[in-house]
């Protein structure tokens, strides 16, 4: 593809295709469904603007397909399933999972017609309970998937939520992350503002220290207080990895409050990621993974308890119809809020000061990311062939370190 090397800040958010956002994000592996609700039943599913159709074929493979038959475009998605591939209802055409036209039951008898039929298709690998999709320009030979800890590693517990689908541009989302100031102003009534595990660490009105610090995989928002002792701090820990990757560090401490958590205690057992994939401009998907490695033997249990207890707090008057109300008292309330009324970046306009130094940072190296595609490179976060094996790690410490 012929293109500039030079881009917009909204070009960042973009994902169709022929778009430098869209090149750049099918250079990766994407999350794509999970592999536990992918039955006998095919699924529609868009992903960077692309009507597809996810489905298992009859010997248990999985496949992600066009959407609309290369006949005469009939949704495959009411597609009939054989051990060979997906079968269309309304001719018969039989497709496999690499796209490959196999039978056309109407066509003479030893026509060799559906040989010179390929139809849309992208390769797909299950990871941990994840299935993720390549929809680079090369899809025979795609990079390796990465071989992300929280979903390979042996030991503790795991656990795997609902997909959330969110109807607003996920950069909006992704850049967030990179945001920490927000959490003490906006999610001070739910649980960052109820809890402060570490000398007040959330409090409105003395917001932690922090630093964006540039990481091979992205960028990590690293906060800081006094801690207990004159040579310690209490840090706190979030991060970006490209393409589309978030984790929380402090999942076991967020949902508490002062007087239920040691706040000498180190935490960062759980590792919460999230995998963010847009469907479009507009919408995208959130899958979440947890790899918890503590003692706790009913520690999901227990968060969900803890998360339950944060519900939208608000009284809404019988004649305020704003959309997002109630929202104040849930973290996840919250930031669907403020995310979801932001205007798409490429609409957008600000005024950026010096806390939203994480901001910046983050939209640089994505636009470096970005830019390196459009010069033929291998931006950030592929894997090369011989990384193939190396366990992928993002850091999110959460506790007590000696002051730097």
């Amino acid at each position: 593809m012929q293109a500039k090397t030079t881009i917009s800040l909204g070009d960042l958010a973009r994902v169709g295709k022929g778009t430098p956002g869209g090149e750049w994000l099918r250079r990766y592996w994407l999350a794509v469904g999970l592999d536990a609700e992918l039955r006998d039943v095919p699924r529609a599913l868009r992903v960077l603007g692309e009507d597809l159709v996810l489905f298992r074929d009859g010997a248990g493979r999985p496949g992600l397909i066009g959407q609309y038959c290369p006949h005469r475009g009939t949704s495959l998605e009411y597609g009939d399933l054989e051990p060979e591939g997906i079968r269309c209802p309304y001719h018969g055409w039989l497709f496999d999972r690499r796209g490959q036209c196999l039978e056309q039951p109407a066509e003479p008898p030893g026509s060799t017609f559906h040989q010179r039929v390929r139809h849309l298709a992208y390769p797909v690998r299950e990871q941990g309970g994840l299935l993720f999709a390549y929809l680079g320009p090369e899809p025979d030979q795609p990079p390796p998937l990465p071989r992300y800890a929280p979903l390979v590693e042996p030991g503790g517990q795991r656990q795997i939520e609902p997909i959330r689908h969110l109807a607003y541009n996920w950069f909006n989302f992704f850049e967030n992350v990179a945001d920490p100031c927000h959490i003490c102003v906006l999610h001070r009534s739910s649980g960052y503002g109820e809890q402060t595990w570490g000398n007040r660490f959330f409090d409105y009105h003395d917001m932690p220290a922090f630093e964006p610090v540039e990481r091979d995989y992205g960028l990590t928002i690293v906060l800081r207080k006094p801690g207990p002792r004159p040579d310690t701090d209490y840090v706190d820990e979030m991060s970006l990895a490209l393409p589309t990757i978030a984790q929380i560090g402090d999942t076991e401490l967020v949902h508490l409050r002062l007087d239920e958590v040691d706040g000498q205690r180190d935490g960062g057992r759980n590792h919460h990621w999230m995998f963010l994939t847009p469907n479009d401009d507009d919408h995208f998907m959130l899958f979440t993974v947890d790899h918890y490695t503590g003692p706790d033997p009913d520690f999901f249990a227990r968060l969900k308890q803890m998360r339950a207890r944060e519900m939208p707090q608000q009284v809404v008057k019988d004649y305020d119809h704003r959309p997002y109300m109630p929202f104040r008292g849930s973290v996840r309330s919250e930031d669907v809020m403020a995310q979801g009324t932001q205007k798409p970046l490429w609409e957008r306009a600000e005024r950026l000061g010096a806390s939203d130094r994480g901001v910046i940072a983050i939209r640089r190296i994505v636009r470096e990311a970005v830019e390196a595609v459009l010069r033929g490179e291998r931006p950030r976060g592929v894997l090369a062939p011989e990384e193939a094996e190396r366990l992928v790690y993002i850091d999110s410490y959460v506790g007590v370190r000696p002051r730097e």
